[in-house]
């Protein structure tokens, strides 16, 4: 039985603040790195599903909510291990971001995992923990899986077929063009597990870019060996029974000393933890025991997506929750801004895609993406400056130093700081726009 989280966790306003609207379903869209062609028959399927997600207001209200609590945090997760940001969508198509969600097939937890399949990722699944439960572990494990697979189809939206099929079962829907591909088509034969996607994507895209649904973000800390729930809580000024909703991955009374480093999710707004860093990613077994099953919840989300909008500053960042020496302030930000209105970048409206950009432009996609020092399928954010157009060389900057702490990811950082990501990956050598919690980054100071 999946629980829902209580209303006030989610920080849910006692009366609907916007209309659910389901928002029609359009020919063709860009996913996972790929432009997508809906034919009719497909298009109607796809519109059924999204007319169901978006039928029961405070349901759509909730998870509506619950994502923008969680996508910070899964955002990271999937940048780190270099999958496309649309995957966001499929942990909702899973579970509903229900952290203790079980299906009849023995699937737990937000990315529904097996227990077989989920050790073979690396999770711990006792007495006293089950991973599958915990957010970012989780979408680590479902990462790799997802990144495995794909490494042999060569192509997302089949990868994404495998997480429901297995490997082996998503072979009778690869077609022989699809390795490599930067379009498909979906029609009325196309597996409904990749139409049920799409009809997420259409529906809580928009919804979580409106910002008009009340939420508490969470956040992720370090968790102490041999201390409760309760005494984390306490330390943190958080409400004990928030902290319990969001950690049912611990069955033990208390965090286990088995040597493991484990974290904790809570509401944004609790007060840093003293305790060891936020670990880095444990490597994982090469081999995957078998699918995981997936239990379609029954949920409904949103709205047509709003006019672009993009917000005139970001939201104010919390204080970072990673405990580490002291590191050097970040050095003020000199009050000229990069103006956005210059010819040579781009502020990315909501929605936007390279693919889409990169055809404007008459471009490909990994062209332009080339320009930008991104991965050729990486996902945009409304807000992102991009160059369309070859970088001429940059003037030198003068550099500052940054340390990352938990939920910073590229992107929030070069908004910090006016820049693009890809000036941050250049000023640091990166090939990729990924990151470890702790370590100092340089960034520019023009």
């Amino acid at each position: 039985m999946k629980h829902l989280l209580p209303v006030l966790l989610l920080g849910l306003a006692t009366r609907p603040v916007w209309a659910a609207t389901p928002p029609t379903v359009p020919a063709a869209l860009d996913a996972l790195g790929l432009h997508l062609t809906l034919d009719e028959d497909a298009r109607q399927l796809v519109q059924a599903k999204v007319n169901s997600l978006c039928r029961h207001q405070p349901s759509l209200d909730e998870r509506v909510a619950r994502a923008e609590a969680a996508f910070p945090i899964i955002d990271q997760v999937l940048a780190q291990e270099g999958l496309p940001g649309d995957f966001r969508y499929l942990v909702l198509q899973e579970s509903a971001l229900v952290g203790d969600a079980e299906s009849n097939h023995g699937a737990v937890g937000y990315w529904q995992l097996k227990r077989e399949t989920a050790l073979g990722l690396g999770l711990a699944v006792n007495s006293q923990v089950d991973e599958r439960r915990h957010l970012a572990a989780s979408t680590r494990a479902a990462a790799r899986y997802l990144t495995r697979n794909n490494a042999d189809l060569r192509n997302w939206a089949d990868a994404l077929l495998s997480y429901n099929l297995g490997p082996t079962g998503a072979l009778a829907y690869v077609a022989p063009g699809d390795a490599g591909a930067d379009e498909m088509n979906f029609t009325a034969h196309t597996n409904p597990y990749l139409l049920d996607f799409v009809a997420q994507k259409l529906v809580f895209e928009p919804a979580t870019a409106a910002g008009t649904v009340p939420f508490t973000p969470w956040r992720e800390v370090p968790a102490t060996p041999g201390q409760t729930l309760a005494q984390h809580a306490a330390a943190l000024g958080a409400d004990p029974a928030a902290v319990a909703q969001l950690n049912t991955w611990l069955l033990a009374s208390t965090v286990p000393d088995d040597g493991r480093p484990y974290t904790i999710l809570v509401p944004l707004g609790a007060a840093p933890l003293a305790s060891a860093p936020v670990p880095a990613p444990a490597e994982l077994p090469t081999e995957v025991p078998g699918p995981p099953v997936r239990e379609l919840p029954a949920g409904r989300p949103v709205v047509a997506a709003a006019p672009v909008v993009v917000p005139a500053a970001p939201a104010p960042r919390p204080v970072p929750v990673v405990v580490r020496p002291a590191a050097p302030p970040v050095p003020a930000r000199p009050t000229a801004p990069v103006a956005v209105a210059s010819p040579a970048l781009y502020l990315v409206a909501p929605h936007e895609t390279l693919y889409s950009l990169a055809r404007r432009q008459g471009v490909r996609p990994a062209v332009l993406a080339a320009w930008n020092h991104l991965p050729a399928n990486a996902s945009l954010q409304a807000g992102q400056l991009l160059r369309l157009s070859p970088p001429t060389a940059p003037p030198a900057p003068s550099a500052g130093q940054y340390v990352v702490a938990t939920g910073d990811t590229f992107y929030n950082i070069a908004r910090r700081y006016r820049c693009t990501v890809a000036d941050l990956l250049a000023h640091n050598d990166r090939p990729a726009p990924t990151l470890r919690v702790g370590e100092t980054i340089r960034v520019p100071l023009y």
